[in-house]
């Protein structure tokens, strides 16, 4: 027996490290072409009768899927997710929807935790401190016609990085120092 002696923890921690490294945790966008981009929509319930309206204006001749649910309460957050496969000219039409259907964009969801080919928009699946806040005008960066999937992609993992650790009970948030690159110069 190779294990023998081996506590059962030590045993689970080796096989799950040794199952994790060899797992490839870069995934080819190029390779998901195919792949359905899923659009997951929460809405107020005022919006409940036009449920066909919303998802017209987020389907096009590409292959998005939208599932729209609804807020319990009031009206869901202004926030919005966008996976790092998802094609700029989708993410851009769930930023125009979130606008008109949701009350606008205020938090960006960091992208590290995203599906891939998901958007969330309004969704409270996600932790707060996981909301990166932005502005208008960078909300109008992201929603520039202009910019390429690549060019999208890179502007809204930027916007979506925190910039301060937020800390529980209410204690003041603590800015996060950027860590240079090896071989480059600090910032």
């Amino acid at each position: 027996m190779v294990f023998a002696g081996a506590s059962l923890p030590l045993i689970i921690l080796l096989t799950v490290g040794i199952l994790w490294a060899g797992a490839d945790t870069a995934s080819d966008c190029r390779a998901e072409a195919q792949r359905r981009t899923t659009v997951e929509l929460t809405l107020s319930k005022t919006w409940k009768g036009r449920v066909e309206e919303v998802k017209n204006a987020l389907q096009s001749g590409e292959t998005v899927t939208v599932r729209v649910g609804f807020f319990p309460f009031l009206d869901p957050p202004t926030n919005i997710g966008i996976g790092r496969c998802v094609q700029a000219e989708t993410a851009r039409r769930a930023i125009q929807a979130a606008i008109a259907y949701n009350r606008g964009v205020d938090h960006l969801i960091r992208q590290d935790i995203l599906p891939l080919d998901w958007v969330m928009i309004g969704t409270t699946q996600v932790a707060e401190l996981a909301w990166v806040p932005i502005t208008a005008d960078e909300r109008a960066k992201l929603s520039d016609p202009a910019l390429s999937t690549e060019e999208f992609q890179a502007l809204y993992r930027k916007l979506a990085t925190p910039k301060e650790r937020k800390r529980p009970f209410g204690f003041e948030p603590v800015p996060i120092v950027p860590v240079p690159e090896p071989g480059g110069s600090p910032p």
